[in-house]
Formats: structure tokens, C-alpha cells, sequence
């Protein structure tokens, strides 16, 4: 039996290696090259493009990623955030197993993506909570006034997947549609439940709702530039929206015992068309 002196002598140690290792690869690891591979890897393997100002370690398997930009390949900006945390699951990869968890702060909300690879495949997960449209480049770029809060998670396993958004106080201001103009509106309150399966999104609950305007929408959307739209909606205006819009209502025949016009969209992602 191995004296107990002896044993924490080793003990001992064992755990003054363990830390200075440690210090060392804290100090000397070149987190630099690691995130100029990072974004090299991103690049390679999806069109975006990845910008890290700076990657500080937290613990052995926790990172911050500092002023992460993601862009597309003509540099519009898709998503930014001053700081991300990411986590990499040590049991996991003794399993053989990737699993990556990342929270972020972007846009006043908060976001948390999971990823994982492994034998059973890919699993990817988004779970977001009051982020606001209005701090949205991209919507600002395109000259949309639109504000709201968004919130929800989408979950995807391999290529299939489903997704359930909220929305809170979404407005819009002076837009329009090819040319025409569509009045400014206000919801309270906004749902979206849809399964993707593949390049096919198949809406399930679109549903909007204010007090000048009830918006319901179900159908089908291929996920390609050239990707064709079958869907179904149906508009609830009030009183005095409708007799302010008359002239676009008397376009739609179709209204039901509840007050709702109903009208087909058709046509491509790239060129939509109202079937009426």
C-alpha cells in the first residue's frame, strides 16, 4: 500500500504540471492563426465570408469571439456581434462526437446556436429571444422601415428540419411592392410554424394580427433562386382600412363568411405573382 504521504507528494505534482501546462498554452496558444483558420475554413466551406477581430480563451474548452461579422460574397452584412461565446464539449469528443455550443448578443437580444456531428449525422439548433428588426443591416440597407422584436428556435437535423417564430410590435413604414404602395401597419402579435425538408419550406401557421389588419398565410416555398411559390393568404381588414383601400379590395372576389379576401401567390422567388 502506497504511503499516504507519498501519494500527495505525487498528487502534488501531478497538479503543479497540469498547471503550468496550462499558463503555457493559455499564454503561447496562437489564438491569432486560429482565427484567421476559422474564417478560412468558413470560407472555404459555405459562400460567406467570416471576419474575427480577436479569439480570448476562457477556460480549456471556452472561447470569446470579439466583433464576428458574417457577410456574403458582394459584402453585405448578414449577421454581427460584438461578443460570442463558444464552448466545445470535451466528453463528447471522447465519444467521437463534435458539439459545439455558441451564445451571443446581437441586435438587444440574445442568440444561442448549437451544432453537433457525429455517426448519427448533424444536428444544428437557433433558439433566439428580442432581437430587434430595426437594428437589422441588412432591413436598413434595403431602405426597409420595419421594427419588431423576433424571437422563436429552429431546429435541424440533417437536411430536414422545423422552425416556430414570434414576433412583438412589428411595424412598417412607406413600402411597397413593385412599385406599389402598401399602407403602414401594426401588429401586435405574429406566429410562423414551418418544417423544411430539403430546398422545400412548407408554412404550416402564418399569422398576423393588429388592429387595422388580420394576416393568414399557409403553403409551399422551394428555397432556390428560381424556386417556385404556391401559396395561400388571406387578408381581414378593419372597417376603416377598407373603406381606405377599397379600390385594391374590389380586385379580391374571394371572401368567406369571416371577413377574410383570399388570394394565391404563384410565380418564383425572383418574380412572385398574385393569383387573385
Amino acid at each position: 500500500m502506497i504511503d499516504q504521504n507519498i501519494l500527495i507528494r505525487r498528487l502534488s505534482f501531478t497538479a503543479y504540471f497540469a498547471a503550468v501546462f496550462l499558463l503555457f498554452l493559455y499564454l503561447l496558444f496562437p489564438y491569432d492563426r486560429a482565427a484567421s483558420k476559422l474564417e478560412s475554413e468558413v470560407r472555404r466551406r459555405a459562400p460567406v465570408e467570416l471576419s474575427i477581430a480577436r479569439i480570448a480563451p476562457r477556460f480549456i474548452n471556452r472561447f470569446e469571439l470579439t466583433e464576428v461579422v458574417v457577410s456574403d460574397q458582394k459584402g453585405r452584412v448578414l449577421f454581427e456581434s460584438p461578443s460570442v461565446k463558444a464552448a466545445v464539449s470535451l466528453l463528447g469528443l471522447l465519444r467521437g462526437t463534435f458539439s459545439l455550443e455558441m451564445k451571443a448578443k446581437a441586435y438587444g437580444g440574445d442568440l444561442l446556436m448549437k451544432a453537433q456531428q457525429g455517426r448519427g449525422g448533424q444536428i444544428f439548433f437557433i433558439d433566439a429571444n428580442g432581437l430587434d428588426l430595426g437594428s437589422y443591416r441588412l432591413l436598413r440597407d434595403a431602405g426597409l422601415k420595419i421594427s419588431g422584436k423576433l424571437g422563436g428556435n429552429i431546429e435541424m437535423t440533417g437536411d430536414t428540419g422545423k422552425g416556430r417564430l414570434w414576433l412583438k410590435g412589428l411595424t412598417s413604414r412607406e413600402l411597397t411592392i413593385k412599385g406599389f404602395p402598401l399602407p403602414d401597419l401594426d401588429f401586435e402579435q405574429c406566429w410562423l410554424e414551418a418544417e423544411i425538408k430539403g430546398d422545400r419550406l412548407t408554412i404550416r401557421k402564418l399569422e398576423l394580427n393588429g388592429k387595422e389588419l388580420t394576416v393568414r398565410c399557409l403553403g409551399d416555398v422551394v428555397l432556390r433562386e428560381r424556386g417556385t411559390i404556391n401559396l395561400t393568404v388571406k387578408l381581414k381588414p378593419s372597417e376603416r382600412l377598407a373603406q381606405e383601400q377599397a379600390g385594391l379590395l374590389s380586385l379580391l372576389k374571394n371572401r368567406d363568411a369571416e371577413g377574410f379576401y383570399q388570394f394565391g401567390v404563384g410565380g418564383t422567388l425572383s418574380e412572385p405573382a398574385p393569383r387573385l
